[in-house]
């Protein structure tokens, strides 16, 4: 018969309930790097564009692979981008590297964005002066014109349900204008959201949540200088509130969408005459640069979707299995 004693009962009981406070620690710690998901960026120096992938503070830096213009896809565990006129797909661990045009498209392949099964891409086009949106397979067959039109279309951003896309389109002739549009995904339905002259706009990004669109404007309509700044607006085009601070040479684009819609990630023009990443809350609240690096310029950021799993490294069947042992 074994017995235990007041206070070796009280020594497993105070072990057990350390490590139990040290694993929900680790798992909150986890859920909140999960709930903020990562950004995937371009960074250029010396002529040479590299993708990187950072935490959503802008910590753990890490280089991914030559190219531009990245875009999770909706696994959250590979990254699309364009390298050298094509459309790539990379592990977000640097692994498995593969081309999905190989050359096979005509078109001048720009801003690809992943339709939210993953089935199809969008991105911006074009064989002659003219820029259209195209959609194909997710590996890079049946391309075909979701507009096809005397303008320039570009920056395809999908909604969350995948049967609409919005994207920016300029006009031509004297005084062009730029607005966003927003289109059905197999191209019918095209309605313009912004109708805001003498304002140009650009760069729409739909929230995860389907409720708003980011976007860029600029008052001045034949221009494209600054100021540009960050805009939110509802889903159907009403409401736009600028979040950002204006000012006579602020330049801000290509907004991104924290996966749970309640931050922006976006470019901005630094006083070194380069580009950093900044994070805002929706609201216009928190202000951070994320990147503050000295110059050097960083675009494209694309923030991945929500996780598939809350602890990669393990950590859950580990610690448990130590609480467990400690109670035996």
């Amino acid at each position: 018969m074994t017995c235990r004693c007041p206070k070796v009962q009280q020594s497993y009981a105070k072990s057990s309930l350390i490590l139990i406070v040290i694993f929900l620690g680790a798992v909150s710690a986890d859920f909140v790097l999960a709930a903020e998901g990562r950004i995937a960026f371009t960074s250029r120096q010396g002529g040479v564009s590299t993708i990187y992938i950072m935490d959503a503070d802008g910590r753990n830096r890490t280089k991914l692979t030559e190219g531009g213009a990245p875009d999770w896809l909706p696994n959250g565990t590979q990254v699309g981008y364009v390298h050298q006129e094509d459309i790539w797909v990379i592990d977000s661990n640097g692994t498995n590297r593969a081309n999905i045009t190989k050359g096979r498209n005509d078109f001048r392949i720009r801003s690809p964005d992943w339709s939210p099964n993953g089935n199809r891409i969008a991105y911006s086009g074009s064989s002659d002066v003219f820029r259209n949106i195209l959609v194909m397979d997710a590996r890079g067959n049946d391309s075909r014109f979701i507009t096809n039109d005397n303008q320039h279309d570009a920056t395809p951003s999908w909604s969350p349900h995948g049967n609409k896309i919005t994207f920016r389109k300029w006009g031509q002739g004297p005084k062009p204008e730029a607005d966003i549009f927003v289109i059905d995904s197999n191209g019918a339905g095209l309605r313009n959201l912004t109708k805001n002259p003498p304002a140009r706009n650009s760069s729409p990004s739909w929230s995860p949540d389907g409720k708003k669109i980011a976007f860029v404007a600029w008052p001045k309509p034949f221009l494209w200088t600054p100021p540009h700044n960050i805009f939110v607006m509802n889903s159907d085009g009403t409401n736009p509130i600028m979040i950002t601070e204006e000012g006579p040479w602020v330049y801000e684009w290509q907004p991104t969408w924290s996966p749970d819609s309640k931050k922006i990630a976006f470019v901005k023009h630094t006083p070194d005459g380069f580009e950093d990443i900044f994070t805002i809350n929706a609201d216009g609240t928190g202000l951070q640069n994320i990147t503050q690096t000295h110059r050097v310029s960083e675009w494209h950021p694309a923030w991945s979707p929500a996780p598939q799993a809350v602890s990669p490294s393990g950590r859950l069947v580990t610690q448990w299995g130590t609480v467990k042992n400690a109670e035996d």
